[in-house]
């Protein structure tokens, strides 16, 4: 049981209790809003990795500590062998009450299934685009890529007949790559149900890059492709991951607009990061993080990782500032974890 004196609370009064577990940093796909363009894409050694029995203890421990909802992230999490074996494992803490994974889906047809059976909830998928020829160029952005858009399509409809619902689309938009296929997008989403999230371009990898891609939201909502569909003088409802949601026009369900630039949402995170190689980050933005794997690979008591885990809540900042310099992120998006 969660002892309600523990609950992970950062200087700044935030509870904390969504925990995103990077499994692999590895990924078949190379996104240029994902991966930087100024480092060789560099693997980690298995053994630098969290195994299973570790992501498991740590992710006991937090529960301990107030976290009830776990997102597995990449790289690509199914890449990792046995990724089903991790989703029981944690499943079987029995007090996370939302186990999800964000996925490019390429993988997921033969393991949908399988995972639904594990104890997955849902799935949060990536889709930029329906376009063959664009897929190639937007996950290809970084090296040679052989999924194909229809292995992620194919993932998608698998993920719905395995029941990993409510799935949600998550599609980042990128001027002059995507910006005029979004309304393509909403129907896709729409006539299957699936939740769709738009998400502005952030500066993770190439600063001069998201320079290129950035569309403000302000702009997104003003394209006749998203007024024709999306009934943009409705109440938005806000919760804590989209600044604000809207209904379709024609009843079908509704589409999140993310705007981690334009709108900051910082006063209501609520998450915290453990990168594939066992280091606890509070901020997306922030390169402040605690080792946690030398602590569990040297018999750490309980307590010592708990200490560690408050130290990690403690680096919290109000609000997380992106680097927009040439220099851009000390680690790209796909070593911390998405």
């Amino acid at each position: 049981m969660t002892d309600n004196n523990a609950i992970l609370t950062d200087k700044f009064g935030r509870a904390l209790n969504y925990l995103r577990v990077s499994v692999t940093d590895r990924c078949n796909h190379r996104c240029s809003y994902c991966t930087s363009g100024k480092e060789e894409y560099s693997q980690k050694a298995r053994t630098d990795i969290l195994s299973y029995d570790e992501i498991r203890r740590t992710v006991t421990l937090m529960a301990k500590l107030g976290i009830t909802k776990v997102r597995l992230t990449g790289g690509e999490p199914l890449i990792r062998k046995d990724l089903d074996q991790l989703v029981t494992m944690i499943k079987d803490i029995g007090t996370i009450e939302d186990l999800t994974m964000t996925t490019n889906a390429a993988l997921l047809k033969p393991m949908a299934r399988k995972l639904k059976a594990a104890g997955l909830d849902r799935v949060n998928i990536s889709l930029d685009t329906l376009r063959e020829d664009r897929f190639k160029d937007i996950v290809g952005a970084r090296g040679v890529v052989t999924a194909t858009l229809k292995d992620v399509l194919d993932g998608i409809e698998a993920a719905i007949e395995a029941d990993l619902t409510p799935i949600k689309l998550n599609a980042v938009i990128m001027r002059t790559i995507n910006d005029d296929e979004l309304g393509d997008i909403i129907d896709y989403a729409s006539e299957r149900g699936a939740r769709l999230r738009f998400i502005e371009c952030m500066p993770m990898s190439d600063s001069s890059e998201w320079k290129r891609l950035y569309m403000p939201m302000e702009e997104v909502l003003k394209l006749p492709q998203i007024t024709s569909r999306v009934d943009t003088s409705a109440v938005a409802i806000k919760d804590r991951a989209a600044a604000y949601t809207l209904p379709l026009k024609n009843g079908n369900g509704t589409v999140g607009f993310v705007s981690p630039m334009s709108n900051r949402f910082c006063d209501s995170c609520n998450r915290l990061r453990l990168t594939s190689d066992g280091r606890l980050r509070a901020c997306l933005p922030s390169d402040k993080d605690v080792d946690i794997r030398d602590a569990l690979r040297t018999n750490a008591t309980e307590q010592e990782l708990i200490e560690l885990i408050r130290k990690a809540v403690l680096m919290k900042p109000e609000v997380g500032e992106y680097n927009y310099d040439d220099d851009s992120r000390g680690r790209s998006m796909l070593q911390i974890g998405g």
